[in-house]
């Protein structure tokens, strides 16, 4: 499965549109319900200061592998019965060695590929035992893909293939990107590119320090591999790809929202020198329409997707300072198993941002950090 950290890149932009200005008109209704639930950590104390950002879910819904890696160890929790059951370790060096554990994925009921360093990427079962080396890197060198400092970070393992991965393809300002599948059996690597996204570079801000490049605000890609179809969604525009196996191609779908804007709008300028002036960007981009990644859900056979506008204000904490969102707006779009959208809402109890989350039983499982306890807010949906 593709990760569901849920990371928010906050843009360039001013605000625009109101979503009281429109009604649903036809569209079916939705009303939500919500409960939380705390896991039980027995004697161990939970990592959760990424906030699950570094966590998989295996494939039946029954557990949560969440990394901590002040312990270099995966923590299993038992999703049904919300307690953690056992941390799982690894060695960082040696011939057992994992090296950097970012990202891994999720192999089947008894193994997982760790992918942290592409040039040491391998597959380990449970017990922290290596079972096999994977050469993606020496695939990504033998196809030229990387040349001229280009990076690849694999996004997703696609479903019922081994040794296939789907990633994007980044120059060094991150504003080119391609999604790339590496077939490691076939030593292929099949270039897909997002044209449709282009206009994603207008979203693209430079700062510069001492007349050197010191950071960059970009938008954000995303990939879902779970359910129907393979998805790369970006949270500007609400629009995404479709990937047709069949063809090794995509298609664009292109939708309207009667709630909310459809796309941000473009903010210049271009580059800036200030760290105020960076922060002014994030905190405009914040009061637009931002979209999340699509979620699937088994259980209804259909799709999910956040999306969400709030205000900035800036807070100061032990003589620190940092934005904090405000009157936040969370949306909930539907659609069905062909990606056709079925209906929108406001979802008016969720008052934060979702930061990570997935589907379970027919729900919406939002993390919640209670107390530095591992918690859930779980969103149930009503047609």
């Amino acid at each position: 499965m593709s990760k569901f950290g849920f990371f928010i890149i906050l843009l360039l932009i001013v605000g625009c549109g109101s979503p009281e200005k429109r009604n649903l008109g036809q569209q079916r209704q939705l009303s939500f319900s919500l409960d939380t639930v705390l896991v039980d950590p027995g004697d161990e104390i939970l990592y959760l200061r990424a906030n699950l950002g570094n966590a998989e879910l295996s494939a039946d819904g029954l557990f949560l592998y969440n990394y901590n890696p002040t312990d270099h160890a995966l923590e299993k929790i038992d999703l049904d019965e919300l307690k953690f059951v056992e941390k799982i370790p690894f060695e960082r060096e040696g011939p057992q060695g994992t090296g950097s554990f970012n990202p891994f994925f999720l192999l089947g009921v008894d193994s997982i590929l760790v992918a942290g360093s592409l040039k040491h990427a391998a597959i380990f079962n449970f017990k922290g035992e290596k079972l096999e080396e994977v050469k993606i890197q020496e695939v990504l060198d033998q196809s030229g893909i990387l040349d001229g400092g280009n990076r690849f970070r694999i996004n997703s393992v696609i479903s019922g293939s081994e040794n296939r991965y789907f990633g994007f393809v980044t120059d060094w300002t991150a504003k080119s990107r391609q999604l790339i599948k590496v077939d490691v059996p076939d030593r292929t690597v099949t270039e897909l590119a997002l044209p449709a996204f282009d206009k994603l570079e207008e979203y693209h801000v430079t700062q510069f320090s001492g007349g050197q490049v010191s950071g960059f605000l970009v938008s954000q890609i995303m990939l879902q591999t779970e359910g129907e179809s393979i998805v790369i969604s970006n949270n500007v525009f609400n629009e995404l790809y479709v990937y047709l196996p069949e063809k090794d191609s995509l298609l664009v779908k292109t939708y309207e929202s009667r709630l909310t804007p459809n796309q941000k709008t473009p903010y210049y300028p271009k580059q800036v020198e200030s760290d105020e002036a960076m922060e002014r960007i994030r905190a405009t981009g914040t009061a637009e329409i931002n979209f999340e990644r699509l979620l699937w859900d088994k259980v209804t056979t259909r799709y999910y997707r956040f999306s969400y506008q709030a205000d900035v204000e800036t807070v100061e904490k032990d003589g620190w300072f940092y934005l904090s969102a405000t009157n936040v707006r969370v949306y909930l779009t539907v659609f069905d198993k062909n990606l056709e959208m079925i209906t929108e809402a406001i979802v008016p109890q969720l008052t934060t941002i979702p930061q990570t989350y997935f589907v379970k039983d027919g729900a919406i499982w939002i993390f919640e950090n209670m107390e530095d306890e591992l918690g859930f807010v779980r969103l149930s949906i009503d047609f």
